[in-house]
C-alpha cells in the first residue's frame, strides 16, 4: 500500500486517530489484509497507535483517581499558578541583558517576516481556490436541482464579498475574476467540471497551512469533497491560524506524487492509451507494468484496486490528479526554498490555461 505523509508526532496520537482519512484507510486495509502484506503492516501500526492512546487514557484516569483519593486535587487551583509564576520568574532572571539587537536576532526577525509573507500568500491563494471550488459546487447544484419559486442564490455575492474583505479581489488574475463575476447559474458543465478539479490544489493548500495535518496519497484521494471549500468560505480565518509546513514534508509529498504519476504513465503506455516518446520509454513502461502487474504487495493502489487492475477512466483520473499534485507541490517547494512569494497577481491553475480553452459565458 502506498505510503501516506504525516506531520511529526508533535500533533499527538489523538489527532491521528481523529482524522477521517486514517479510518478510511483502516477499512481499506481490513478488506485487503488477506492478500496484501502492506495492509497487514498498516493494521499493525494503527493497532499500536490505538494501544498507546488507550494506555495514555488509562494513565490519566488513574492519576486523576489518585488525586481525588488523596485529596490533592483540591490544591491544584493554587499550586498550578504558583508553579507557573516560579517558572516565568526563573526564565526572566536568566535572560541575557542586551541593548542593541544581535545579528542572530535581526536574521531571525527577517526570516520570520519572509515566512509570514509567504504564509499570507498561500492563505490568499487558498481562499481563491476555496471560492472557485465552492462556486463549482453551487453551479452543479443549480444544474441538477430546480429551486422553489422566490428562492435567491447568493453564491456569487458571498464569494465576491469574501475575496474583497480579505483584500484578494483586486490582486487576483483577471480570468479568475471573470469566472466569479458570471451570474449564478451561468456556468456550463464544461466549466463546472474543470473548476471542480481545483479541489486537489485546495486540499494541498489546506495541508500546507496545517488545516489538515495529514496528506493521503493520490490513490487514496481520488474522490473530491466540496465541503473542504465551503467551510473555508464560511470561515476564511481558518487559513491564517495554526502552523506552517516545512520543506521536507512538501518534498516528500511531491516525490510520492511524482512516483504515482510515473507508475500511471507506464501503465497507460503499456495499454496503448498513450504513445511513448521513444523506444526507450516504451521499453521502460513495459518493464514496470510487467513487474507490478497483479502484484498485491507491491503495485500502487488506486482506491481499492491496483494500478494494473484499474479501468481506463480510473487510470486517467489518477494520472491527472498526480500531475496536478506534482506540479503544485513543486511550485510550493520552490517558494519555500526561496522564501519569497511570487510577484504578479494571485492566480489559480485555471487562469494559466491556454486560451484555446476559453471560459464560456
Amino acid at each position: 500500500m502506498a505510503s501516506t505523509h504525516t506531520q511529526p508526532p508533535k500533533h499527538g496520537l489523538f489527532r491521528v486517530l481523529s482524522d477521517r482519512s486514517v479510518w478510511k484507510e483502516f477499512w481499506l486495509s481490513v478488506r485487503r489484509a488477506h492478500k496484501d502484506r502492506r495492509a497487514r503492516r498498516h493494521l499493525a501500526l494503527l493497532s499500536l497507535i490505538a494501544g498507546l492512546a488507550l494506555l495514555l487514557v488509562v494513565i490519566a484516569l488513574a492519576y486523576l483517581a489518585l488525586l481525588v483519593g488523596t485529596g490533592s486535587i483540591f490544591f491544584a487551583p493554587f499550586v498550578i499558578p504558583i508553579l507557573w509564576w516560579i517558572r516565568r520568574s526563573a526564565k526572566k532572571d536568566f535572560e541575557p541583558m542586551s541593548i542593541a539587537p544581535q545579528v542572530g536576532q535581526l536574521h531571525s526577525t527577517a526570516e520570520h517576516a519572509r515566512k509570514q509573507a509567504l504564509r499570507s500568500y498561500f492563505a490568499d491563494l487558498g481562499l481563491l481556490y476555496a471560492v472557485l471550488v465552492d462556486r463549482a459546487g453551487s453551479e452543479r447544484f443549480l444544474q441538477e436541482k430546480e429551486l422553489p419559486p422566490g428562492v435567491e442564490v447568493t453564491s456569487r455575492r458571498t464569494h465576491m464579498e469574501a475575496l474583497r474583505k480579505a483584500g484578494v479581489w483586486d490582486r487576483m488574475a483577471a480570468k479568475d475574476r471573470e469566472a466569479i463575476m458570471v451570474p449564478d447559474g451561468g456556468w456550463d458543465w464544461e466549466r463546472i467540471n474543470r473548476y471542480a478539479t481545483g479541489i486537489e490544489p485546495l486540499r494541498l493548500l489546506r495541508w500546507i497551512l496545517r488545516i489538515d495535518f495529514r496528506l493521503p496519497t493520490v490513490g487514496q484521494q481520488l474522490s473530491g469533497d466540496f465541503s473542504v471549500a465551503h467551510e473555508i468560505v464560511v470561515d476564511p480565518q481558518r487559513l491564517r491560524r495554526g502552523d506552517f509546513i516545512d520543506e521536507e514534508a512538501v518534498r516528500a509529498g511531491r516525490d510520492d506524487a511524482r512516483t504515482t504519476l510515473l507508475r500511471c504513465i507506464a501503465e497507460a503506455i503499456t495499454r496503448g492509451y498513450q504513445v511513448a516518446e521513444n523506444e526507450e520509454t516504451a521499453a521502460w513502461a513495459k518493464r514496470v507494468s510487467e513487474d507490478l502487474q497483479g502484484n498485491q504487495d507491491e503495485d500502487f493502489l488506486l482506491g481499492d484496486k491496483l494500478v494494473s487492475e484499474a479501468t481506463r477512466e480510473q487510470l486517467g483520473w489518477a494520472t491527472a490528479l498526480a500531475n496536478i499534485r506534482t506540479d503544485f507541490l513543486s511550485m510550493a517547494l520552490e517558494l519555500l526554498e526561496t522564501g519569497r512569494a511570487p510577484d504578479g497577481p494571485i492566480a489559480s491553475i485555471f487562469a494559466e490555461e491556454d486560451e484555446a480553452a476559453p471560459l464560456s459565458d
